[in-house]
């Protein structure tokens, strides 16, 4: 029996894979919904957004965070979301920076190079320096850890300088699935082999966090990796080049 129900779009969408590997780690069946809007979907989101989670119980829930939280914690030992407060609190403090800082304005470089808003190359090289500033955050961090666990290795005598990253403690979390999930938007159209050697510890963490069994098992289509950008900020075939101050408006 289903454990409930997820609305979200077609395919593998950003906000929704990190749900979805949650439930696959704690044995939970969602029944996944990809029709956004329909009237079953707007009874738990009236906004229409997705993802949106309607339990078996009856709980309705919209916004991904409360989901990822609400499915992973209903295994009382699962460690997804951390030993400590302390881990639980970094945990979400993640997975709100990929899913503002990163995601967004992901999307916004997106929408003007595939036609869907009008096009203004100033506006998405904004946005390009604003998602690989929030980046530059991530790869800062996971520096620091790798720089810890080397002293730790040294300290012990350990060779293997090469352990998995993680963003949160010492073991895989629910940040990692979700962060990932979140940040595959941009491994999908924008970053290709030059981008991952300019950022090696946020290539390096998000290669393993995609490796993890319960985050395949959640995927549509396999995880694969650019050699370049699909999407380069020029005007796409047919696009609407943006004039003036850069307002969509008329």
């Amino acid at each position: 029996m289903a454990f409930g129900t997820l609305y979200t779009f077609p395919g593998d969408h950003p906000r929704s894979i990190g749900i979805k590997a949650a439930a696959k780690a704690n044995n939970l069946e969602l029944r996944v919904v990809e029709e956004p809007k329909s009237p079953e979907h707007l009874a738990v989101s009236k906004l229409g957004k997705v993802p949106a989670f309607h339990g078996e119980d009856g709980l309705k829930l919209f916004e991904c965070i409360a989901i990822a939280i609400y499915i992973t914690s209903h295994n009382e030992k699962s460690t997804l979301l951390g030993g400590t407060r302390q881990e639980y609190t970094h945990i979400l403090k993640w997975m709100s920076f990929f899913n503002t800082e990163i995601l967004i304005p992901l999307v916004e470089m997106y929408l003007p190079l595939v036609g869907i808003r009008r096009y203004d190359n100033a506006t998405v090289t904004a946005h390009e320096t604003a998602a690989q500033a929030a980046v530059d955050v991530v790869e800062e961090h996971l520096l620091l850890i790798q720089h810890n666990n080397n002293n730790n290795n040294n300290n012990h005598n350990n060779k293997n300088h090469n352990r998995t990253l993680f963003l949160v403690g010492d073991q895989l979390s629910l940040a990692d699935l979700f962060c990932a999930g979140i940040i595959a938007f941009g491994f999908q159209f924008f970053y290709g082999k030059t981008w991952r050697a300019a950022n090696p510890h946020v290539a390096r963490w998000y290669e393993g966090v995609v490796g993890v069994p319960v985050y395949k098992a959640a995927l549509t289509e396999e995880v694969t990796f650019l050699e370049a950008p699909r999407l380069k900020n020029v005007q796409p075939d047919g696009g609407v080049e943006m004039l003036g101050g850069g307002s969509e408006d008329g």
